[in-house]
């Protein structure tokens, strides 16, 4: 069966198995994809921090290294195994959504107040789990709704928690520099092209963090009440035994021969380089070129911005016309962008605009191939009802990946040139872009869904 006739034959949307219509349709999406813009609020601003952190604790790039580890790993596993788990207690979802924003607001709670690196990274762990544990069941959420758009409304997912992305390092910036401030240098002269400075001096790193914390216990309330309804009612006489070897069945049988490795082998590599460029990125513009703080997170947020507007119309166009080309134009892009953020710094032998415009780029097609790859893999998922189980593990896939990833990046950076290998790791990350650009020529135009075993 192909993926066209999968979807046309599907449900009415909110009507799928007769009962997740109790919460309407709209009120499902709004909560969703709202809420992703306060669970993603950090998502950004934790690399935006990672530089002063390092700083204040006298940290080297292989230590920022391990926060991107720590991150990855914790995230993928909790991601692996919360897709598969809610797929099985779908009428939980309300808990699990609100579990997981609650969960954040802890882990960043006792970050700011943590003493000592390894304490901050058991902290990071647990808001990583928390915010790992969001993606499966929303999306799932959104793609069993919408089986006929998924690939807008998982884009719009994603657009929405770009706004957090947007407004999370924006603000820290601006707290932690006192104001806004851009400084530009030519020669042996260095000064600020703009300054506005805020009523009060900059704030530490740690005030930054602990801020979220109400706002996300706030949020799991509200996320509760909202889709309290949202699963399916509590099943009745069900074999759990069963139900886990049917869905395990089921995973397994979706990855012969429609396209599925390939998929999720893109969405891999692609994680792994993303995860480890949105830090690397902050990190040279601070400790190599000396920028200011609110510069440094300007560029954060343009990883993200542009994505928010282009996110969108490529999801839309992707529904129209596949996934397959996308993708493949999105990697060989990326890989070249990469490349022209350090050999623009090189050439100007410190900051120069061409990097603002680099970044920028990259920012246009920035979360476009997890869109797609998202999508492609619930087209295959469709009517197995393992929707969540797919993209918690393709998320899970992604973070574990990129944790090898980053250990190699940020290792390269402090180990070559006394701590200023910079360019390795810019080029290994874009090695890793070119090696997803290879493997998405495997990605079937069509991938074809394999109709579960009676």
């Amino acid at each position: 069966m192909t993926v066209a006739a999968s979807t046309a034959a599907a449900p009415p949307i909110g009507q799928e198995g007769g009962q997740e219509g109790r919460t309407k349709n709209w009120v499902m999406a709004t909560t969703v994809i709202g809420a992703h813009a306060f669970e993603h609020y950090y998502a950004h601003t934790i690399p935006f921090l990672a530089p002063f952190i390092a700083a204040d604790l006298g940290l080297g790039a292989f230590q920022v290294g391990l926060i991107v580890v720590v991150r990855s790993l914790f995230g993928g596993i909790t991601s692996t195994a919360g897709g598969f788990l809610v797929d099985l207690f779908h009428h939980r979802v309300a808990w699990v959504l609100s579990i997981s924003a609650f969960s954040i607001g802890v882990g960043y709670l006792l970050m700011s107040i943590a003493p000592t690196y390894v304490l901050i990274l058991a902290a990071l762990a647990l808001g990583s789990m928390g915010s790992a544990l969001w993606h499966p069941p929303a999306l799932g959420l959104l793609a069993r709704r919408f089986p006929n758009w998924r690939g807008l409304f998982i884009s719009l997912h994603r657009s929405m928690g770009s706004f957090g992305d947007v407004l999370g390092p924006l603000v820290a910036g601006a707290l932690i520099s006192g104001g806004l401030v851009w400084t530009v240098s030519s020669g042996s002269t260095e000064g600020a092209l703009f300054s506005w400075n805020l009523p009060w001096e900059g704030i530490s790193w740690r005030w930054v963090v602990g801020a979220s914390t109400p706002i996300l216990f706030l949020s799991s309330i509200i996320i509760f009440f909202l889709l309290r309804h949202a699963g399916e009612p509590k099943p009745e006489g069900v074999n759990l035994g069963q139900r886990v070897q049917t869905n395990w069945a089921g995973l397994k049988d979706a990855f012969r021969g429609t396209g599925m490795w390939a998929i999720f082998t893109v969405s891999a590599v692609r994680g792994m380089a993303d995860r480890s460029l949105v830090f690397l990125v902050p990190l040279y513009l601070v400790q190599a070129l000396d920028v200011a703080p609110f510069q440094a997170a300007v560029h954060v947020v343009l990883m993200v911005l542009p994505g928010i507007i282009f996110g969108l119309l490529i999801g839309v166009v992707s529904d129209l016309i596949g996934r397959r080309a996308i993708i493949i134009s999105v990697m060989f892009i990326t890989a070249l962008l990469t490349l022209g953020i350090i050999w623009s710094g090189q050439q100007a032998g410190g900051y120069t605009y061409w990097i603002t415009i680099f970044v920028a780029l990259y920012g246009v097609l920035n979360f476009s191939v997890n869109n797609l790859t998202q999508a492609a893999a619930a087209d295959i998922a469709a009517g197995r009802r393992l929707e969540s189980s797919f993209l918690g593990l393709m998320w899970g896939n992604n973070t574990l990946f990129g944790a090898a990833a980053a250990l190699v990046i940020f290792g390269s950076v402090e180990w070559f040139e006394d701590g200023n290998g910079w360019q390795y790791g810019f080029y290994i990350t874009a090695g890793i872009y070119f090696i997803g650009f290879l493997v998405s020529l495997l990605i079937p135009g069509r991938p074809q869904e394999r109709l579960q075993p009676a």
